[in-house]
């Protein structure tokens, strides 16, 4: 439980920096690059950097609480029967 919160905490703290613009449009474009080239897609403009930023961060949070939910959601109902 203690791990969730931290998980929530901190990614709400660098969405916060990155919204805000506490880390630089150039880091965040440099970290998109970087992460868009893993996957293997096409890398956004650097002047969009910060709001594709914001959508990852928000996309990564939803599914993994998600995902988490769904893990309590199924193993509650497998010990229930």
């Amino acid at each position: 439980m203690t791990g969730i919160v931290i998980f929530n905490v901190l990614m709400i703290a660098l969405g916060t920096a990155a919204g805000f613009g506490v880390i630089s449009q150039n880091r965040l474009s440099d970290m998109l690059d970087w992460l868009h080239g893993i996957i293997g897609i096409t890398p956004p403009p650097s002047e969009r950097a910060r709001l594709y930023t914001l959508i990852w961060i928000g996309s990564m949070t939803a599914i993994v609480d998600g995902l988490l939910f769904m893990l309590v959601f199924l193993a509650m109902r497998v010990i229930r029967s």
